[in-house]
């Protein structure tokens, strides 16, 4: 399952990471693998795209 978001709020017991990730460009992503009993996420802020679809 994938969610999508500007801001993504998580609740959970463990983390592991975050680690920096190879983005596009100069920008630099962040993963992190979390568990919980159960990790939950929470779309804070909807992404908004603009521009031609």
């Amino acid at each position: 399952m994938r969610i999508e978001g500007e801001k993504i709020l998580c609740l959970f017991r463990k983390m592991s990471g975050p680690h920096v990730i190879a983005g596009t460009g100069r920008h630099r992503e962040q993963r992190a693998i979390i568990e919980g009993l159960p990790a939950v996420c929470i779309v804070r802020k909807e992404w908004r795209y603009r521009g031609k679809r």
